[in-house]
């Protein structure tokens, strides 16, 4: 990780986090044309360059490190996982104003927030001060070797098929390639579709609240989401609402392989859950037990394969700049 800094009339700078390689490596050059607007309105800066995984946790965990009655506004230029990743190392989040300008394939918060992708007007309004939008936080936690782990999440956490397109998506050739044409969401249907015919169902216990038990006896995957799109576009959770300090859940259970590519077009526009094995709930607290361990994500990240998680919200934790 590296910085650049330029500093105006004594002003407090802004703080960037940029990951160049995002979106193919288009990030950097998209940060140039953000440092442009900032150099044409003299407006004071700083700027922190990720170069491996780990680092926007580092940096954002020591740029929010801040003295009680102090802020700071903190813009994060990349994916939805690398503003993820941000959160994770996120300090004080009372006195931490967040912006994003989003550079990645899914874009999935952006798309719900209705956050552009021109970056000069996208400036324009960070600059000017936006609107302050306070937003739910997702966490899931789960236990590894006798301690409890936690995971931050903006927009979704899934187990099973969802999180193993995820997990084959961040490897994927084929993302990076159809990122430069353009049509990054298209790895999420190449990869769905292959997943499909490969992945195992799975028994599933899963508890709402501490009271209601869903038992699932094929289940396909299970997403608690803050936002209503996940995957590069899917409506799965067209109800949520990121204020309102609930968890939405998408469970799909019991759905032959062959009719699960029918019911994909219709998610896309939040139109699947009247079909047979598609249902919704909501919930403050989602507790899940599988039969054997399956992949999980949260916001596309890969935390691994686990079988209990909980899922849980903090109302309203972020003051997010849209």
């Amino acid at each position: 990780m590296y910085c650049e800094c330029e500093y105006g009339d004594g002003r407090l700078p802004l703080l960037f986090i940029v990951n160049p390689a995002a979106h193919s490596g288009e990030g950097y050059a998209l940060w140039k044309q953000a440092e442009a607007v900032l150099q044409e309105r003299s407006i004071p800066y700083e700027v922190y360059f990720s170069e491996k995984r780990g680092d926007v946790r580092q940096l954002a965990k020591r740029l929010t490190n801040v003295s009680e009655g102090a802020e700071r506004f903190l813009i994060v230029l990349g994916g939805d996982g690398t503003l993820n990743e941000a959160i994770q190392g996120m300090q004080h989040f009372e006195q931490v104003r967040l912006g994003y300008i989003p550079t990645g394939s899914s874009n999935d918060l952006a798309r719900d927030l209705k956050i552009g992708h021109d970056i000069r007007p996208l400036m324009k309004k960070l600059l000017d001060g936006g609107t302050e939008h306070r937003m739910d936080l997702g966490c899931v936690t789960w236990n590894a070797d006798g301690k409890t782990q936690k995971r931050y999440f903006l927009v979704s956490c899934g187990i099973g098929y969802d999180a193993a397109v995820c997990q084959e998506a961040l490897d994927s050739p084929m993302k990076d390639a159809l990122n430069k044409l353009g049509l990054g969401k298209l790895t999420y249907l190449g990869i769905g579709l292959k997943q499909m015919l490969t992945l195992q169902y799975c028994r599933a216990s899963i508890r709402l609240d501490g009271r209601e038990i869903i038992k699932a006896g094929k289940l396909l995957f299970a997403a608690g989401m803050i936002h209503r799109y996940e995957g590069g576009g899917f409506c799965f959770c067209p109800k949520a609402d990121d204020q309102d300090g609930l968890l939405d859940l998408c469970v799909v259970n019991n759905v032959p392989r062959w009719k699960f590519p029918i019911i994909i077009p219709f998610a896309l526009k939040g139109k699947h859950g009247g079909f047979k094995g598609v249902d919704q709930y909501r919930a403050s607290r989602i507790e899940i037990r599988t039969s054997t361990p399956c992949w999980v994500q949260t916001d596309g990240e890969i935390p691994g394969k686990l079988d209990r998680i909980e899922l849980t919200v903090e109302k309203q934790k972020l003051r997010f700049i849209v």
